[in-house]
């Protein structure tokens, strides 16, 4: 083969090498090739579309969730001496992130606290009152239907302020752990 044709051969190789990857994402973002991964990592469900928590309050406690991952549970209605409980799970997925658990905010969010008891052993739980969030309300109503499926749930909220996650009652606290972990390592604020 002439040294002519080889330097030819080896251009067309480079640029087909170069211009593959190009093409193939052009092709799967028009929707000309679809692929859909048999599995994922993750445990818990993606809120499709992202809910945006800012457009139910204009309150100051949505700048919490900027540049952290925040963990919340809602509880539908009135918090009692059983949230007890929750607070203190919420503050168990904190501890086992270890060395990020400065990046992971926490949340409980009811309709009242008043039959809850006063003692506060959890200063990194943020306890929200959505009473008068009616918006706000309803949409948890909603999406509950993805966790827990009685009004109660489990999210994760961005550090953009997006409810993006949601866990079921069927997840494990390894589960849940792992989905906080991958999160707060992609993008830990």
């Amino acid at each position: 083969m002439q040294a002519k044709t080889k330097n030819r051969l080896s251009i067309v190789a480079i640029v087909l090498l170069f211009a593959t990857p190009v093409v193939v994402a052009y092709l799967m973002s028009s929707g000309a090739i679809s692929y859909q991964p048999d599995s994922t990592k993750n445990h818990g469900e993606f809120i499709t579309p992202p809910v945006k928590v800012a457009d139910f309050s204009q309150d100051e406690w949505t700048n919490e969730f900027n540049n952290h991952w925040t963990l919340v549970y809602r509880v539908k209605g009135e918090c009692d001496a059983s949230c007890v409980k929750l607070e203190d799970n919420l503050h168990r997925y904190r501890l086992t992130m270890g060395h990020r658990a400065d990046k992971l905010k926490l949340m409980l969010w009811a309709e009242d606290f008043k039959a809850m008891p006063t003692e506060d052993a959890y200063q990194h739980v943020l306890k929200i009152t959505t009473k008068d969030l009616t918006g706000l309300n309803q949409t948890m109503d909603e999406l509950s239907q993805v966790s827990h499926g009685d009004g109660n749930g489990l999210y994760v909220v961005a550090p953009e302020g997006y409810l993006m996650m949601a866990f079921k009652k069927e997840n494990t606290s390894t589960e849940i752990s792992q989905d906080i972990k991958l999160l707060l390592k992609r993008k830990g604020g």
